[in-house]
């Protein structure tokens, strides 16, 4: 893997943490006023600071790292595939809209395929999650921060799981009668990484809904593997977990 660019990643994560201040600063300027939505062809609302806070993470890269792709939900995918910035400029736009607190910024950065820096936010409530590769996972709140660590759970049975669908999906049954079930929330991935949940399975989210926690769910030491066993996050069906269970898991979802 080669940098390139920006330097070590220290630097890069330095950088996507101040992209992810900037798109907080304007965005809750936008949550505080209100904001005028669309929907998309695929029925998901979109709204104006969705493009405004993409457009402008999109300006501060290009004139800051001006040989690197971006990939973003709301403006689609420009420049270099090798060393890419993966956006989600609001993610929870319902809960955006409706002026609920769990939403934020997702930003992550990939280099040859694989993602070395992720961050997540919640700016309503002050809070950031953060971690580039061989440096471990953090959460910031209040002026502190503290380190990451994926829970012990090493029993199925025992396991706290959920899963992510937008759809009826019969693994919903399976999960529940195997281990201990969770109610899904857009802050799974990031109780996976807490340890406050053991796995998340998702069937729906996009590489900007999930690229940012795989490095931070990784650098907490859990596991992240899509259907077939690889890495890839446009598939949406992937797995995060804490790491122990995850074959147990995976052979769960596989069987008939």
């Amino acid at each position: 893997m080669t940098l390139q660019s920006g330097g070590s990643l220290g630097e890069e994560l330095a950088f996507a943490r101040r992209l992810a201040a900037v798109a907080d600063e304007l965005a809750l300027e936008f949550f505080q006023r209100g904001v005028v939505t669309q929907r998309k062809p695929d029925g998901s609302p979109v709204s104006e600071a969705d493009v405004a806070v993409e457009r402008r993470l999109r300006q501060l890269i290009s004139e800051q790292r001006p040989a690197d792709g971006v990939q973003g939900e709301e403006l689609g995918e420009t420049g270099s595939r090798e060393r890419r910035w993966v956006l989600d400029p609001i993610d929870g736009t319902s809960n955006f809209v409706a002026r609920r607190p769990l939403w934020g910024t997702h930003i992550a950065l990939e280099i040859e395929g694989e993602i070395v820096v992720g961050v997540i936010t919640r700016p309503v409530l002050g809070a950031s999650w953060w971690a580039s590769r061989g440096a471990g996972a953090f959460r910031g709140a209040a002026g502190s921060e503290r380190r990451l660590r994926v829970s012990g759970v090493n029993q199925l049975a025992e396991s706290r799981v959920t899963l992510w669908t937008h759809s009826e999906d019969s693994s919903v049954e399976r999960l529940s009668q195997s281990c201990r079930w969770q109610q899904p929330t857009l802050d799974s991935l990031l109780g996976v990484a807490e340890g406050e949940l053991d796995a998340l399975v998702d069937r729906s989210g996009a590489p900007w809904d999930i690229a940012p926690a795989v490095v931070i769910v990784e650098e907490a030491g859990g596991r992240f593997s899509d259907r077939d066993g690889g890495r890839r996050l446009d598939l949406r069906d992937s797995c995060f977990s804490n790491g122990l269970i995850h074959g147990d898991l995976a052979r769960l979802l596989r069987s008939p």
